[in-house]
């Protein structure tokens, strides 16, 4: 059971980075149109979930407290 555990909190850090990317690119894609910009601000709202996303990975896999990953 402890495997299917672990598993969950993997899956669960994969998701948290999809949505952190797909939120910065749905916020510049609104943004382009309601601006007219053209792909600029979608294409940086992009980036920065990346940024966000690939920060939740790392704070999640490397605590501070020196704790693992299983919970």
């Amino acid at each position: 059971m402890a495997d299917k555990e672990n598993y969950w909190n993997y899956a669960q850090i994969g998701l948290e980075l999809a949505v952190a990317v797909l939120a910065g690119f749905w916020g510049g894609y609104q943004l382009d149109k309601k601006l007219g910009t053209g792909p600029w601000l979608m294409l940086a709202g992009a980036a920065a979930g990346m940024a966000g996303g690939f920060y939740l990975v790392v704070r999640e896999l490397f605590p501070k407290d020196g704790g693992s990953v299983d919970k």
